[in-house]
């Protein structure tokens, strides 16, 4: 069968479904995951947490997010 005739076949399935089969189909494209990415990723989350607790995280509002990000792509704009 055609990847054509799979994804015209797919789009006739009910929204739930298709979400379904579209997040299926993007973690198959992870592959497995390598030994101890997981312990890492929660040690990292854990000494961001500890930093904001301790007040010695550099943090921003939303509204200066939303700036900093205008600054950058407008950086980018002028490349």
């Amino acid at each position: 069968m055609a990847a054509t005739d799979v994804f015209a076949d797919a789009l006739r399935l009910p929204v739930q479904e298709r979400a379904k089969l579209a997040l299926e189909l993007l973690r198959s494209l992870d592959g497995e995951p390598e030994p101890g990415v997981a312990e890492a990723w929660d040690a990292e989350i854990e000494r961001r947490g500890a930093e904001v607790d301790a007040g010695t995280a550099d943090t921003m509002t939303f509204d200066e997010y939303r700036a900093h990000l205008r600054e950058r792509r407008a950086a980018r704009a002028r490349k």
